[in-house]
């Protein structure tokens, strides 16, 4: 994997993980040293390692090279200080959920903003019908230089409004003056789930369990033949409701780019097929991209760059959560003694009905049958003009256009499933982005002895102009016909548009003396049209320190001292919200076939930003030419002026408005350590080995009119964003087999009335500690590569057991999950984790509690690479550089320290799975040519 992390916590320092070593190929006698590298920060801004006083975590393109994933956020997991990642979903293509240095909003955004050589990008799932979608994955990730995260004030403050929660810097892939270099890559293995699921109910099993439950309810004496009999199902059936649509996924990716230059122009272009699929049928991925770069020095003063990236990419997504076509949901809600197919191999279900018999659908005819597809047109394009004014002024202008096209189709046929009832339903949306940035930027230079100056003036405009379109229709005459005009009843119609700007102005500065001591300081003022007049403007800044004490001369004489830096940051950022102050009306309700209004929204011309002050101070240290580098840091995140959605008496004709409620914190540590244990040329041993680890404390410290508590998490003064508020599970009465909680929500005397049980706080969604770990050695060409991820603290709720552990409610209908057989209490098995069932049962046993709360501790082998690098001996005379083969595999091991959790630890950002489709593990075979 050639694995090449470094955490720039603060600036200075750097966690090299992975090959870093390994990246030099040649003999050297000097001393290797990353301390003049560039990382890439504000508005493709570069500057040194030595220059950055901010935290910002960089990964290099050897980090993420040949990765078999589809987008480059689902890559920052466990590699980089200070950055969380979850999916909810396994969906190929789907959307990943990042996480920077906690969350600093409750209803504003928390993911953070993404910058793509320089210029703003959209992210995050723009689809409207389909269940997850990630607008990231249409970028290809083998074009990616770098990608640098940006974390206290001085690094993102310069973004201003949107800077509260982060900000991502992708950095692509320039030509390189030199003859033409050509590289081809290909890979291709198999998908399969990373952390095995819940078992399902055998036909045996489940008709026992029903046996006792009904025995408990009525003292009859029932076994689970006889039970058959009675409720008039085939006892001889066994079906594995899984086993209809679920399968090994199938997934390749290739990549072809060619890149070169002269004195004059340089050039970049790529190629990209990847395509992945799910362990469930009909569920996939696919891309066709392409990048062409060019930079052209058209004299010693003018420089002219393009990059325009095209990208067409294909979404099949399959339902989630209660849906009855979620064919998760049917591995444990359909019952094993229904056929999957009818004698002459046709997908049965009961003619009379269309279902089957407990009203479910038949999750292999659904999968086969009825599609939600979206198709992703990309295209992007970044026109930079630089003219050098003077020796040390340069001006810079940037006009950077991104047009979106997403063309979904839902398709349910006319016979079976969710389409049966409308005789056919066809639902086709259009939704076109077109946004576009621009940016005018001075940037000013000067060197006087050892003292350095820098500073930037920047104006930057931005707009998002959005147009959606979709058409309904039901009732076709034959499973055959899917296209909108064939379905003969309009069945309804939405359209909508919007266009939101913003534009700001900011100043930067920058001094450093030999390096040795650094100052930093930034300005912007930003203006939202959405905010009252006298709101709409922001005002964010910052201001970095940094003194490398390495540089003193009585340090100098200390050889294994190669750096020491101390550093620190300040200032203020913005936060994005949705939310306005305004009192509007609707239009859009019939009353009689006129246009009827509505009441939208509260006029509250109080309502302001919210803004975050984050404070970051730490260290860094290299020592013996940077052979063991280690950094550590704190940082101290507060939001203020937080925008929640306070209730209104509905005879006010609206439930809630905006308003700012209070403020939280998120606080923690980041440390890093790398070695280089043993290095030398490709036929001696080289060994690298590092580790990661963050911690964080997120906290609601103000909070205006108290507590809001729901049926399953709080917002409360002291605790997190994300808290658990349930009742505590006490257990089983050993004599009864009833359920028991605690009464005091805590400890102490137990109840048997779920009633009389007290919700209390029961821990967090989010991990307090989390990170990762990774080692590379290599010998005589062969190397192997590990990545490991973590995470501990946090709490995963399964949001579906009040019916897959109803204990007898509902059972007879949904059978639930199979774990449940031979732990459930009898006379004879008193010690049991599941209470005696009791048919239609009412014990409330299967309301929420912690009973159905996981650890979400983990411990992830996230990656795993073993190649060989052939040598120019071998090569020679075949016109090639070099060539590698490889096998890797992808999420190959997870250890769950819960053995009752059944879900992937990656859901613990969204807190539950929601029954989606499994988080994959991916084993490949792959080689690369460079000629």
């Amino acid at each position: 994997m050639n694995v090449k992390i470094k955490a720039l916590t603060a600036g200075v320092l750097f966690f090299m993980g992975g090959a870093t070593v390994m990246a030099q190929k040649k003999d050297s006698v000097k001393d290797e040293k990353s301390i003049d590298e560039v990382v890439i920060v504000g508005f493709g801004q570069k500057k040194s390692v030595k220059e950055v006083t901010g935290a910002v975590s960089s990964l290099k393109s050897d980090a993420i090279q040949d990765v078999p994933v589809a987008s480059i956020d689902k890559m920052l997991q466990g590699r980089v200080t200070g950055v969380m990642t979850g999916n909810s979903s396994g969906q190929p293509g789907g959307m990943a959920s990042v996480r920077v240095r906690g969350i600093s909003s409750i209803n504003g955004v928390v993911s953070p903003i993404y910058i793509l050589d320089g210029v703003r990008i959209a992210n995050g799932d723009l689809t409207t019908a389909n269940t997850t979608a990630n607008i990231l994955a249409n970028l290809n990730p083998d074009d990616v230089e770098s990608v640098t995260i940006l974390k206290d004030a001085v690094s993102t403050a310069v973004y201003g409004a949107d800077a509260g929660a982060g900000v991502v810097v992708i950095n692509t892939k320039s030509g390189k003056k030199g003859k033409p270099r050509f590289n081809f890559s290909f890979n291709y293995g198999f998908n399969d789930k990373a952390v095995k699921q819940h078992e399902r109910f055998k036909t045996a099993d489940w008709l026992t369990y029903l046996a006792d439950a009904y025995n408990n309810r009525y003292a009859t004496s029932y076994t689970g033949d006889t039970f058959a009999t009675a409720l008039g199902v085939n006892k001889d059936i066994d079906s594995d409701w899984a086993k209809t649509v679920q399968k090994l996924g199938y997934q390749q990716n290739a990549d072809f780019s060619m890149s070169g230059g002269n004195d004059r122009m340089t050039y970049y272009t790529s190629a990209n097929y990847f395509n992945q699929e799910s362990i469930v049928r009909n569920s996939y991925f696919n891309r066709l991209a392409f990048t062409n770069k060019i930079a052209y020095q058209a004299t010693d003063k003018f420089k002219l760059t393009t990059d325009i990236q095209f990208s067409y990419s294909k979404l099949s997504t399959l339902s989630e959560g209660g849906a009855f076509a979620n064919p998760i949901l049917a591995q444990y809600f359909n019952r094993p003694t229904d056929p999957t197919k009818n004698p002459d191999g046709s997908w049965y279900w009961i003619a009379s009905t269309g279902r089957l018999s407990n009203g479910m659908f038949n999750p292999g005819a659904v999968t086969d049958m009825n599609y939600s597809n979206a198709g992703t047109f990309r295209t992007y394009a970044n026109l930079g003009l630089e003219y050098k004014i003077l020796k040390n002024l340069t001006y810079k202008f940037v006009f950077s256009p991104e047009y979106i096209q997403i063309e979904e189709d839902r398709y349910w046929n006319p016979i079976h499933g969710d389409g049966r009832n409308y005789g056919g339903y066809q639902r086709t949306s259009n939704n076109r982005y077109f946004n576009f940035n621009v940016q005018n930027i001075l940037d000013y230079n000067y060197k006087l002895g050892l003292h350095n100056f820098g500073a930037s003036l920047i104006q930057e405009a931005y707009k998002t102009d959005n147009r959606f379109l979709s058409a309904t229709g039901i009732t076709v005459g034959t499973p055959t016909l899917q296209t909108l005009s064939n379905f003969v009843v309009p069945f309804g119609y939405a359209g909508s548009s919007g266009v939101s700007s913003r534009y700001g102005y900011a100043a930067t500065g920058h001094y450093d003396y030999d390096k040795l001591v650094l100052l930093d300081a930034s300005y912007r003022r930003d203006v939202l049209s959405q905010f009252m007049p006298e709101n709409k403007a922001g005002n964010f800044w910052s201001v970095g320190v940094g003194l490398d004490l390495a540089r003193l001369n009585f340090v100098k004489n200390i050889n294994a001292i190669s750096m020491f830096k101390l550093r620190s940051s300040y200032g203020k950022l913005g936060n994005q919200v949705s939310a306005n102050p305004y009192a509007l009306y609707n239009y859009n309700t019939n009353y009689n076939d006129y246009a009827a209004a509505t009441y939208s929204g509260v006029m509250n011309p109080n309502l302001r930003w919210e803004t975050v002050n984050p404070f970051n101070v730490g260290i860094d240290i290299g020592l013996f030419n940077d052979r063991i580098t280690l950094s550590a840091e704190y940082f101290n995140k507060k939001t203020k002026d937080l925008i929640y959605n306070l209730p209104l008496q509905t005879s006010q004709g609206l439930v809630s408005y905006p308003d700012n409620i209070g403020s939280l914190v998120n606080k923690g540590y980041e440390f890093a350590i790398n070695t280089v244990i043993l290095k030398g040329n490709r036929d001696d041993i080289r060994w690298t080995l590092g580790f990661n680890l963050s911690t964080l404390d997120n906290e609601i410290t103000e909070l205006y009119g108290g507590n809001v508590n729901g049926s399953t998490t709080t917002l409360r003064v002291g605790e997190g964003v994300r808290t658990w508020y349930l009742r505590k599970w006490a257990g089983v009465d050993a004599a009864t087999g009833a359920p028991l909680w605690y009464i005091n929500g805590v400890d102490g005397a137990t109840t048997s009335n779920y009633n009389t049980a007290q919700q209390a706080v029961q821990g967090s969604m989010l991990n307090k500690v989390y990170g990762g770990a990774n080692t590379s050695i290599s010998y005589k060409g062969f190397a192997l590569d590990l990545q490991f991820a973590y995470g501990f603290g946090s709490k995963i709720y399964d949001d579906w057991a009040l019916y897959t552990y109803s204990d007898g409610q509902y059972t007879v209908n949904y059978p639930g999950y199979g774990e449940v057989f031979g732990d459930y209490w009898t006379p004879t098995n008193t010690g049991a984790s599941n209470p005696k069932p009791m048919y239609g049962n009412t014990t409330l046993s299967n309301r929420a509690s912690t009973r159905f709360l996981y650890d979400g501790d983990y411990i992830r082998l996230s990656n795993a690479k073993f190649s060989y690098t052939f040598n120019g001996d071998f090569l020679k005379g075949s016109g090639l550089n070099s060539v590698q083969v490889y096998v890797m595999a992808n999420n190959a091991y997870t250890y769950l320290f819960d053995k009752k959790l059944k879900f992937d630890p990656e859901v613990n950002i969204a807190g539950a799975s929601n029954l989606g489709l499994p988080i994959l593990k991916s084993y490949l075979f792959g080689f690369s040519l460079n000629f």
